[in-house]
This record gives structure tokens, C-alpha cells and sequence, in this order.
């Protein structure tokens, strides 16, 4: 069976993203999206978790883990996202296959451009929409569309990535690769003797045939016998377009996927670079697998209420001091929470409810009192311990301080 081109391979990759990336918008786990990164409340829904704007912390190590991932990647696979995995390169193709399918309707050439073109701007405006998925659902933008009542965000948004997609595909594509990507620019600092590139066999070059069937289907213009080029993506069209030619004869291809420099002065044992981000990366990556599994689904935070910051309470000699709680339910699953006091001997809590109950990815904030005679006060100001405790599991446990304030000192013992 002869094997598969590259061609068809890169195909069936950029299949399978369309297909990822169209279908995980519409993909919701305890009701809510899958991943999408609601705006208005800065909450990103990832699989079944809810990253509030409060744990940015998430945020810079998956940017971390990213950026080290991309320069290790390179490292040792050079520029294979490019022409592989890279939506510019991947709606670069899908335009290209547009125009190839336009030629099949008719011969007239104003005609078929105008097929093509109108064809580009419906990908344009369905790669538009599924960006703006991943930030608006789009089973709610599909029923404000049937009730026209689409925002103006949303509109001019899907408005304005649309021209900018459709005049890339029209007029861009790879020269976006060639002359502004900076990713084409930095990957010289990455690569070592062994990364992976595409290359022409020099030793093999008496059997080049000169047709150049290699530099009319590079989508990035280029000669690859010249060398290593930044503008190379690794897309190996050219070693699809060589074979073909060279088949005849029943040789190999002159340009293939090779691991750089095999010359006396390529790297010898262990590659230190690639040992490095290898080390970084599975740091940050233990770092972040750490955060995940000790994040608690809940959070709370306890503020005085400094308009009403203590009073006396009845004859008895007692304090109340004001507080102000706020609850984080961080989960997509209703949850009850029980709230507790120490600190002062017998400290009374007054809270409206006990336990509190909270709807799936909500917040409640509620005004509570305490209470503590003046005879168990030792000091002026008294540290005051808040436990926050899940009802339905005790793992899932949190404490807050604040400073409970009295008037003046009193002359009995604290906290036994």
C-alpha cells in the first residue's frame, strides 16, 4: 500500500482542529461551556472548573508553561506547528482548496473568482463566530440572533474579525508567515544541530532534476535548496512535489525531514538546551498539577464593617462588632457551608442563615454579628478566627481572620 503524502497527512490534522476547535464551543459540562472566558464576569469556565479573576495565578503559569512549551518544542521539532497546526497555515490551506474548488464550477475567471471569494468570506465569517465562542455561548448568540437582539459587542466584533480573517485569506496567507510573525524571526535563538528541519541532500545534488516543482507549491515562495530559510514552515509540500517527480526513476526524494547538521561540528551527547526547558517545563508543570489538585472550590474573605465598627449590646456588658462576608462558590454544583467562630470565649455568631447556601458558580455577600462579653475580653483588639466548613465534606475547610475591637481593656482572661 503506498504510504500517505504529507499533503493528505496535514489534511487530515487541519480535519481534525476544524472539527476540535467548531465543536468545543458546543460542548457544556454541568451546564456551562466546556472552555469559554466569560467577559463580563472575568470567570474562565475550563471543563468542569470555574477560574475566578481572583486566582490569576492560574493564568500566569499555563502562560508560562506555554511559552516554555513553544521553545521547547522548537527545539527539538523546529518549525513542524507551523506547517502543521498553526490556524494561519491551516485557513492558509482551506483558502487555497476554495479556490482550486471554485475552478471546478466554470472556466470564466471573474466568475470563479467571485465563487472564491464569496466562499472565503463565509469561512470568514464561521472562523469569526467561533472565536467570539470561546467568550459568548453559542447557543445564547444563536438565540439572540433568531430574537435580534444581538449586543453591539458581539456584532461588531464578529464584524470586525470577519473583514480581518477574510482579507488574510484573500490577500495574506503565508506572507504573514514570511514578513510578521515573530515566532518565524526567533526560532534561529532556539535551534541547535539537531532540531528538526526540512532540508535538500547536498550529497544527492548531481540528482536534482532542476524542474523547481519544489518552489511552485512552496506556499511560502521560497527555494529550499538555498538552505534553511526563516520562512520555511516545515509543511513539507516540497517534499510531496519532489517525490512526485523523482518517483519515476524510482528514487528517493532529494528533500526530506532530516535532524540538522551531521557534520564533525554538530552537538555531541546530551543537548543542553533541550535538557533546560525540559527541566523548566516540568517544574512549572509540577507547579500548576500542584495548584489544581489543592484548589478549593470555595473562598471566602471577612471585612469589618467600618461604619458600625462595635457597640455595646444590652446590660450585661457585652460587644458586637459588625462584619462583612463574602462567599465564593467556585464549583458548577450547589454547595452548603457552615460558618464558625474562636478566638474569644464564647463568642456568639449572628448570621441570617447557618448553614449558608450557595447556587453553582455564585457569590453571596452577607452582613454578620458578634458577640462576645467583656469580661472574656483580654485586649482592646482581639484576633478573631472565621472557619468557612463544606457541610457535605470537612476536606474542604477554610479560615479567615479579623480583629474583633472593644472599647476598652478588660480586666478578665481570654479563651480557655
Amino acid at each position: 500500500m503506498k504510504p500517505a503524502t504529507y499533503h493528505a497527512r496535514r489534511w487530515f490534522f487541519a480535519l481534525l482542529q476544524a472539527v476540535l476547535m467548531l465543536g468545543l464551543p458546543f460542548l457544556r459540562i454541568h451546564g456551562e461551556s466546556a472552555l469559554r472566558f466569560d467577559v463580563p464576569s472575568l470567570k474562565l469556565y475550563f471543563f468542569g472548573s470555574v477560574i475566578w479573576i481572583s486566582e490569576a495565578y492560574f493564568f500566569l503559569l499555563v502562560l508560562l508553561l506555554f511559552f516554555i512549551g513553544v521553545m521547547l518544542f522548537t527545539v527539538l521539532y523546529g518549525r513542524i506547528w507551523c506547517g502543521w497546526a498553526c490556524p494561519q497555515t491551516v485557513l492558509s490551506d482551506f483558502a487555497r482548496s476554495l479556490e482550486r474548488r471554485a475552478a471546478w464550477f466554470t472556466r470564466n475567471q471573474v466568475l470563479r473568482t467571485t465563487i472564491s471569494h464569496v466562499s472565503m468570506l463565509l469561512l470568514s465569517l464561521l472562523v469569526s463566530a467561533d472565536l467570539i465562542w470561546f467568550f459568548v455561548s453559542p447557543y445564547d448568540m444563536f438565540a439572540e440572533i433568531k430574537n435580534r437582539t444581538l449586543g453591539p459587542w458581539v456584532f461588531w466584533s464578529w464584524t470586525l474579525f470577519t473583514v480581518l480573517i477574510y482579507l488574510n485569506l484573500a490577500f495574506i496567507r503565508q506572507r504573514f508567515c514570511r514578513s510578521v510573525c515573530p515566532y518565524s524571526r526567533l526560532q534561529s535563538a532556539f535551534f541547535d544541530d539537531r532540531t528538526l528541519t526540512i532540508a535538500f541532500n547536498r550529497k544527492r545534488e548531481e540528482e536534482c532534476l532542476g524542474c523547481e516543482a519544489c518552489v511552485r507549491t512552496c506556499p511560502s515562495g521560497i527555494d529550499i535548496r538555498d538552505g534553511l530559510q526563516v520562512e520555511c514552515i516545515n509543511c513539507a509540500e516540497c517534499i510531496d512535489a519532489c517525490a512526485g517527480q523523482i518517483a519515476e526513476q524510482g528514487k528517493e526524494p532529494l528533500i526530506e525531514y532530516s535532524r540538522g547538521d551531521s557534520s564533525d561540528g554538530a552537538q555531541k551527547g546530551p543537548r543542553a538546551r533541550a535538557i533546560g526547558l525540559s527541566l523548566v517545563f516540568a517544574f512549572i508543570a509540577a507547579m500548576l498539577a500542584y495548584q489544581i489538585y489543592a484548589r478549593m472550590p470555595v473562598d471566602f474573605w471577612v471585612f469589618r464593617d467600618e461604619v458600625q465598627s462595635y457597640q455595646q449590646a444590652g446590660t450585661k456588658g457585652g460587644m458586637l462588632n459588625a462584619y462583612l462576608l463574602t462567599v465564593e462558590n467556585r464549583s458548577l454544583v450547589p454547595a452548603g457551608y457552615r460558618l464558625s467562630i474562636s478566638g474569644i470565649k464564647d463568642a456568639e455568631l449572628m448570621v441570617p442563615r447557618n448553614p449558608i447556601l450557595l447556587h453553582p458558580n455564585s457569590s453571596l455577600r452577607i452582613k454578620v454579628y458578634v458577640f462576645a462579653r467583656r469580661k472574656n475580653l483580654v485586649n482592646r483588639v482581639t484576633r478573631l478566627r472565621f472557619t468557612l466548613e463544606n457541610i457535605s465534606s470537612r476536606e474542604i475547610r477554610m479560615v479567615r481572620e479579623a480583629t474583633f475591637i472593644s472599647p476598652e481593656r478588660s480586666d478578665k482572661g481570654g479563651e480557655t
